[in-house]
């Protein structure tokens, strides 16, 4: 089976503040009280041979940074710190919060660092909605796109550069270098056209989302 990606969202206000899915699925099938525990139901929830893994959690309102568990963490820490920074500003995190909401809710913002594989950062996708993929370009730098169906560009006020084959990126050897040496900061990238994603539901006997026992209710992370 092919690698998948898992997206862990940190959602302080919930009891169970852990809940993954995968990019495209319209439900939050599993739900916990640490992220440990949510990587366990996740992966007897769903078969495959590799899961690439990331954390998201809430900056501002509508905005999710999404940061995955690799080890170049300290390179995406920074990348981070600089996305932090430039989200300090109110006109760029409006640009953001009025882009099209990927199914979970909200926008995501990809933290890249160089070197990330633009089919890594596709897969990331759902086909629905944006994804914001931001990379530093220096310690007080941001550089970002957004990654958009075809049909949802129009109104979102962005600049199309252009889609993915018409930038050169729609190749196993694509980088995020290469994308940001072919697109500015502030553009929207198109996705190519794609079948459409079917996300199997990880559901309980009973249709209800995968979760924690209800008597276990201590919060961690």
């Amino acid at each position: 089976m092919a690698a998948r990606h898992v997206v862990y969202r940190c959602e302080l206000d919930r009891r169970f503040r852990w809940c993954g899915y995968e990019p495209g699925g319209a439900d939050l099938p599993v739900r916990a009280d640490t992220l440990g525990r949510a990587q366990q139901l996740m992966a007897s929830a769903t078969a495959c041979s590799h899961r690439y893994e990331h954390t998201e959690h809430s900056t501002w309102e509508g905005l999710w940074v999404r940061e995955a568990l690799d080890d170049r963490v300290l390179e995406r820490e920074h990348t981070t710190r600089v996305l932090l920074e430039a989200l300090a500003d109110a006109r760029l995190r409006a640009r953001l919060v009025a882009l099209p909401a990927c199914p979970a809710g909200g926008v995501p913002v990809v933290v890249g660092v160089t070197g990330d594989s633009v089919d890594w950062i596709v897969g990331q996708h759902g086909g629905r909605g944006a994804l914001v993929v931001a990379a530093a370009l220096t310690n007080h730098r941001l550089w970002w796109n957004a990654l958009l169906p075809a049909d949802r560009a129009a109104g979102t006020g962005l600049r199309v550069r252009g889609d993915l084959a018409g930038l050169g990126l729609d190749t196993a050897e694509a980088t995020l270098d290469d994308w940001m040496a072919a697109s500015d900061c502030g553009n929207a990238t198109l996705l190519l056209e794609q079948p459409a994603v079917t996300t199997p539901a990880a559901m309980t006997g009973s249709g209800r989302p995968v979760a924690e026992p209800a008597q276990r209710h201590h919060a961690g992370r």
